[in-house]
């Protein structure tokens, strides 16, 4: 076993605050100094969760269409195809 080896000192729940406590995306971060949505969040950052927020909508409604189409076209269906004769059911 892996006891007493200083690795797997953390338990999951730990490992996973971890992660979820990483910060993903930094605008002060000197990477991101010529990052367009960086300056945006630094400047304006009402506009910046607004774009975000919008953008994360509306993949989230497309992906969400296509899988309807999945459903009721069955497996014959190809993703982001024009299949309909303008009827939903």
């Amino acid at each position: 076993d892996n006891e007493g080896d200083g690795k797997n000192d953390k338990s999951i729940d730990e490992k996973i605050d971890s992660f979820l406590d990483t910060p993903i995306f930094d605008p002060d971060a000197p990477s991101n100094d010529s990052n367009w949505f960086a300056n945006l969040v630094k400047n304006d950052y009402n506009s910046a969760e607004a774009l975000y927020v919008g953008v994360i909508g509306l993949f989230g409604v497309i992906v969400s269409q296509e899988l309807l189409r999945m459903v009721k076209y069955g497996g014959g269906y190809v993703p982001f195809s024009s299949v309909s004769d303008g009827k939903l059911f």
